[in-house]
Order: C-alpha cells, then sequence, then structure tokens
C-alpha cells in the first residue's frame, strides 16, 4: 500500500520535492549557505527517493496488505530508521558533509521527516 502510494505520479513527485526540502533543510542547517549546491541536493534526493521506495516495499510486505493504522504504526519506527540510515549515508557520501555530528544530525532529520508517515493520511 505504501509502494503503490508512492509509484502514482503526483505522490512522487511530492516524494522527490519533500526529499529535496529535507536534505536542503538538513544542509542550510548544517553547513554555511555558500556550500549549498541545488544539484547536489537533487541528486542525493533522488537517490534518498529510490531508498524511500525499497523501504516502502519491506514496509509493505512486512505490514501486510490489509492492516490497521495501529498496526501500520506500531511498524512505522522501523521505516523511520531505515531513512534515517540512508540518510546518514547520503550525508557522508553524497553531500559530503565532513563532520560525523553533521551528518548524523542530517540522518536525525531525514528519519524524523520519513514520508512513510504521509501515506498513514492516504489510509
Amino acid at each position: 500500500m505504501t509502494l503503490a502510494t508512492f509509484l502514482q505520479p503526483g505522490w512522487l513527485a511530492v516524494l522527490i520535492a519533500w526529499n529535496f526540502a529535507v536534505l536542503s533543510a538538513a544542509q542550510l542547517t548544517i553547513r554555511l549557505i555558500m556550500a549549498f549546491s541545488v544539484r547536489l541536493t537533487l541528486m542525493a534526493a533522488l537517490a534518498l527517493t529510490v531508498a524511500a521506495l525499497g523501504i516502502a516495499a519491506i514496509y509493505d510486505a512486512l505490514v501486510g496488505p490489509q492492516v490497521s493504522l495501529a498496526v501500520r504504526l506500531s511498524w512505522l519506527p522501523l521505516p523511520m530508521l531505515l531513512m534515517a540510515l540512508v540518510g546518514f549515508a547520503v550525508a557522508r557520501w553524497l553531500l559530503r558533509i565532513r563532520r560525523l555530528r553533521g551528518q548524523i544530525i542530517a540522518g536525525c532529520m531525514v528519519g524524523l521527516l520519513d514520508p512513510h508517515v504521509f501515506t498513514l493520511l492516504s489510509t
């Protein structure tokens, strides 16, 4: 259900825009504004989007197709954790944020602002 929602053209555009906004906010929080690159952030947002689709597939496989909102909420920390780990990796290797503290902050921001939460609103 989550993956099917994200694969709809409108939701996919929203997912890419959301990931771009989250990564932009993380970079502008961690780095100086002069280090911000739109092209690099867009590439990182696309990588984060691909990872979010994979995580959505895992989440859907674990919770099943017809499940209550309470069960979906109880499993929600898993995609948030996975998105945080991917966010850390994106900050480290794609955005090349140098300090470990900045990489951890970016990962936490990506995990806490996980787009999988939005699919709960569509159920």
